[in-house]
């Protein structure tokens, strides 16, 4: 009993023993699984500290480097314009050259940037509803041009089992084929180059099973890549050997980026070479976005030449409403409506109706982006809301009639309230009030394309002096411009009522003249009307002419050229049409007035090199220009000096950044609608709204185009006017 007792007591022992080994070797996990912990939350920090200063260098990087960039490529554009007549053809070639050289580094920058976001994962899509037929007519808008200057043949094939769309982020999708398109132009001297957009193929890697994606695959017969060094091409700054970029240039950002992109929609891109023979390179897309998909996976089937794969991970989808327009499949020959409109369902229906007669769409969302559409797509009519919460209508029309260069462009205004006078006083081709009808809408549209169509306008001249009639004809007739001429104001009648005319000139001595002048008001009351006088005219008829918005002009020494461009405005034909005589003529007629003119401009930047290039590009405007090269002189000048009309302040200074400095100018109550823009190279993600939310009216980023800019200050001071 008592060798039963001690053995009970030994296994107890054995097992307080063991459970006291086992408690110490817990409370042994337990300590290392807190120094991991504390050394993962080390690590947490030093990381977080390391993306921070990495964030501040990339920030800094940019700064520092558009900085100068600003100034190089606005003082090499005032070479090259070569504005004093005084430069030789090689010496605007070379400034043509640095002109061209900095843009390159800027491409670079902006690839170097979108590199960081994609990388720190601050990088947004904006999903919707792609058409394939947009994205074949980019790719040949784009490279056909490339194939035909390189003798390379050029195709594009598409599967015609495909869905009509897929949905993606068209401006990142077009990125990635234009990098991996331009790549496969770059590295192939002969043969072909070919765009396949198909179904995935038994013969490929194929993606997870069920999961319907889209392959656009691009082949090429070109220098091709050592299989050893496939797997290094997705890797930033790095090519598959030195001699590559050495021969061909380039700094290997364009497939990290396109990696980077495809795997935020989701996709990814494979890669079969064999030196000598060319490359394909394959990106995988999914014909449905989700933002809740796993990352991209491929079965593993076994392939020649192991076949390279890019995954990674997906971000979240912007939550805003979309509108996809035509500006990516345009070609020289489509006819274009520029819609600016801030009621999404309404601009949906526009475009519905003007795609239904064969027009193509772009809408413009920003001041800058007015001006560049217009340059690019020549619209043959712009649509245009006055009343938009976020812009000013108004400053947008007055800009446009007050730029010859696209002033002959008609504007149509469709607005929610009735300023129909204001906007005729302002040179708008007409004036509706929503709502409108679907068959309104459809008239519009048809009026705008018949307007178009007909190159040869039609002016009715009622003048009685039979000797004037030879000078008038001189100036008004050309190919564009057909004048009928009448003595009376019964016959003005008669040839009204027999035909449409898109203006008519009266001289306001004939006979019966108010009785035609009501006739106008009361059934051709959109038609323009000029009306001139060889003698003075009373203030009660004055007046009364005013009151109808009519253009009045007093005969004088400049009256043809006066008269000339009045008529060129009202119907809408470009002066560039004319001879060099007719533009002189009008030129040294009319006041080349700009609202530029005499306005006090406060140029804030601590580079003095972009304080001396913008003073150099504002020296043709007669702009008044103060310069201060820190925020705290800017505040000095505004104590100091009055009537300051337009401020352009850069962000990063020292002592006090342009962020203080507009607080500060902002605080005085008559500072309250004066213009400030930002001028600055801060351009990472947040930077334009960390800058309107400091008080900025405007934000643009360096180095900017000096064009761009003028622009976008007369915006600002034509909306202060509106104020």
């Amino acid at each position: 009993m008592q060798e039963e007792l001690r053995r009970a007591n030994d296994e107890l022992h054995e097992k307080a023993q063991l459970l006291e080994k086992q408690k110490e070797e817990v409370e042994q996990i337990n300590k290392e699984v807190e120094e991991a912990y504390r050394s993962l939350e080390e690590k947490a920090e030093q990381l977080t500290l390391t993306l921070k200063y990495k964030s501040e260098f990339l920030a800094n990087m940019s700064h520092e480097l558009r900085t100068p960039l600003n100034s190089l490529l606005i003082l090499a554009q005032q070479l090259f314009e070569n504005h004093d007549g005084n430069l030789s053809e090689k010496q605007i070639r070379y400034a043509k050259t640095i002109h061209s050289c900095g843009n390159d580094l800027i491409r670079l920058i902006n690839d170097i940037l979108d590199l960081s976001k994609i990388e720190s994962g601050v990088i947004s899509v904006d999903i919707m509803p792609v058409g394939f037929h947009e994205i074949v007519s980019f790719v040949e808008t784009t490279f056909r041009p490339i194939s035909e200057t390189k003798n390379l043949s050029f195709k594009i094939e598409i599967d015609e089992n495909l869905p009509d769309k897929l949905d993606t982020d068209i401006q990142r999708l077009t990125q990635i084929l234009r990098n991996l398109l331009s790549n496969a132009f770059k590295f192939t001297e002969k043969g072909e180059i070919k765009l396949r957009i198909h179904r995935p193929s038994l013969d490929q890697r194929s993606p997870v099973a069920g999961d319907p994606f889209i392959v656009f695959s691009i082949e090429d017969t070109g220098i091709g890549i050592p299989e050893k060094t496939q797997s290094l091409i997705f890797e930033a700054f790095r090519q598959a050997e030195g001699s590559t970029s050495r021969k061909y240039g380039g700094t290997g950002l364009g497939l990290s980026i396109s990696k980077g992109f495809a795997e935020l929609l989701g996709g990814s891109i494979l890669v079969k070479s064999q030196p000598g023979k060319g490359s394909v390179f394959s990106l995988y897309l999914p014909l449905k976005y989700n933002e809740g998909n796993k990352p991209f996976e491929f079965l593993p089937l076994k392939q020649l030449n192991s076949p390279v794969a890019a995954s990674g991970i997906i971000l979240k989808d912007l939550d805003e409403l979309a509108i996809e327009d035509d500006r990516l499949e345009i070609k020289s020959i489509d006819k274009v409506v520029l819609v600016i409109e801030d009621d999404l369902w309404f601009t949906r229906i526009m475009m519905d109706k003007i795609h239904a007669l064969g027009l193509k769409v772009v809408i413009a969302t920003s001041y800058l982006e007015i001006f560049e559409f217009i340059q690019n797509f020549k619209p043959i009519a712009i649509t245009l809301d006055v009343i938009m919460p976020e812009s000013n209508g108004w400053s947008i029309l007055k800009l446009l009639k007050s730029n010859t260069s696209v002033r002959h462009i008609p504007v149509h205004v469709i607005s929610g309230v009735d300023y129909k006078d204001m906007a005729y006083e302002m040179g708008a081709k007409s004036y509706h009030v929503k709502p409108l009808s679907s068959m309104f809408l459809e008239n519009l549209f048809k009026q705008m394309i018949a307007f178009n169509n007909r190159k040869l306008k039609k002016v009715l001249l009622v003048n009685a002096l039979e000797n004037e009639r030879e000078r008038f004809t001189e100036l008004l007739n050309n190919e564009f411009i057909s004048t009928s001429y009448v003595s009376s104001v019964k016959e003005a009648l008669a040839e009204l009522k027999g035909q449409e005319f898109d203006s008519i000139i009266i001289d306001f001595m004939l006979p019966e003249v108010m009785g035609l002048l009501n006739f106008l008001d009361a059934e051709r009351s959109e038609m323009p009307v000029i009306v001139f006088s060889y003698k003075m005219i009373d203030e009660n008829d004055l007046k009364l002419l005013k009151c109808r918005h009519i253009s009045f002009l007093e005969k004088s020494e400049e009256f043809y050229g006066k008269l000339l461009n009045e008529v060129l405005i009202h119907i809408h034909v470009n002066i560039n049409t004319l001879d060099d005589e007719k533009i002189h003529l009008i030129e040294n007629a009319m006041s080349t007035e700009d609202i530029l003119d005499g306005k006090k401009v406060l140029i804030v930047d601590d580079d003095v090199r972009n304080l001396f290039a913008l003073t150099a590009a504002f020296e043709r405007s007669k702009l008044e220009v103060l310069t201060a090269d820190s925020g705290k002189e800017a505040l000095q000048i505004f104590e100091n000096e009055l009537g300051i009309d337009i401020v352009l302040m850069d962000i990063m200074m020292p002592d006090m950044d342009g962020y203080e400095a507009i607080q500060w100018i902002r605080k005085e109550k008559k500072n309250r609608y004066l213009p400030i823009i930002a001028v600055t190279a801060k351009a990472m993600i947040g930077d334009r709204k960390k800058c309107i939310a400091s008080g900025a009216s405007d934000y643009i980023i360096k180095p900017v185009k000096t064009d761009q800019l003028l622009s976008l200050m007369r915006v600002w001071l034509y909306k202060q006017e509106m104020v």
